[in-house]
């Protein structure tokens, strides 16, 4: 099993902390090796990663992350997000030949089960699996797909990387970037969706191989009052997905506004991800502050104190709609300016 993360040296911690619930989930992987992209990771915390490879008998290789902007040779806007997120396209060239399957996962992730089933999943006509991201078609009508496209996350992906080498799949993640002036709604996910939903090459997973936060943040029902998906989960794979997740996928909710390395974070299964910490290298560590910004907090605690209706009802039009057609209008006006 060949797993990908990628970091920078802020997110070192948690990507250790995460390799490490990966291992302790995945014993009895016979072979298992992790390829972690460096994008700017210390020396002392690339010696506590490395130890916590050797404490469980397993291979971790480091490879040096890449410019996007130098590679697409042009300005590439990330956003509130790291450039080493665009890492992802890069692995087909990033990697050796040999790595022809991978597993892709964020640093802010947790593995709770084994990944087998995960791993021995064809593939299909698509080269790229991941959750469904759970969001309105609108998102992917932005991308110039159709709006019932799939349109799945990036914080886990199940990769071909062979046919990605094969048909040059990269440049076409260039030619996409190029297209859109560098700057694309959910930076390397919405190029991801753009290109290969295009190809019709993406392909869902059951959501607890990569559950976000907003599934355990909302009950089944408001959850789809909230996020209208093209593509909802039945209950039955969201109860899946939120009682015994495979993985659990830390991504920002503006309803539990933090996640667990963050002090007096309350997600659920934040207890393990703790546990994981205490028995790291990184266990004296304090917790982080709260990294959200006086809006950040202000709409949570808003979204707290506003009758549950019209919470769902004011935050699925500006989540469901009025975000992407705003996204959608600067789209169109660059590329005029362009053209």
């Amino acid at each position: 099993m060949n797993v990908v993360y990628a970091s920078s040296g802020g997110y070192a911690e948690i990507a250790g902390i995460s390799m490490r619930s990966l291992f302790e989930s995945n014993r009895d992987v016979e072979e298992l090796a992790v390829w972690m992209v460096d994008c700017g990771i210390g020396g002392e915390d690339r010696r506590k990663l490395l130890s916590v490879a050797v404490e469980y008998g397993r291979a971790l290789f480091f490879v040096r992350g890449v410019d996007p902007a130098e590679r697409a040779g042009i300005s590439v806007a990330a956003g509130r997000w790291h450039p080493a997120t665009f890492q992802r396209l890069f692995l087909g060239s990033l990697l050796p030949p040999e790595a022809e399957r991978v597993l892709y996962l964020d640093c802010d992730t947790l593995v709770r089960r084994p990944l087998a089933p995960l791993w021995e999943r064809p593939f299909g006509p698509s080269s790229a699996l991941g959750v469904d991201d759970c969001r309105s078609g609108r998102y992917a009508a932005e991308l110039g797909l159709p709006p019932d496209a799939p349109y799945v996350g990036s914080g886990v992906l199940l990769l071909d990387l062979a046919r990605w080498r094969r048909e040059g799949t990269e440049e076409r993640f260039l030619a996409f970037l190029r297209a859109r002036g560098g700057d694309v709604t959910y930076v390397d996910q919405g190029v991801l969706n753009g290109t290969l939903g295009a190809l019709g090459q993406t392909g869902a997973l059951p959501p607890r191989f990569g559950a976000p936060t907003v599934l355990f943040d909302f009950p089944y029902r408001d959850l789809l009052r909230l996020r209208r998906p093209a593509h909802p989960p039945t209950e039955a794979e969201w109860r899946a997905a939120v009682e015994d997740p495979a993985v659990v996928h830390f991504t920002a909710c503006f309803y539990s506004g933090s996640r667990p390395w963050n002090a007096g974070c309350p997600p659920p299964f934040a207890a393990e991800y703790l546990a994981h910490k205490a028995a790291s290298p990184w266990r004296e560590e304090p917790p982080r502050p709260d990294g959200r910004g006086p809006a950040g907090r202000l709409t949570t605690a808003a979204a707290h104190l506003l009758p549950r209706g019209l919470m769902l009802a004011v935050m699925s039009f500006l989540h469901a709609r009025a975000y992407p057609w705003a996204r959608g209008v600067k789209s169109r006006m660059r590329r005029r300016r362009r053209g």
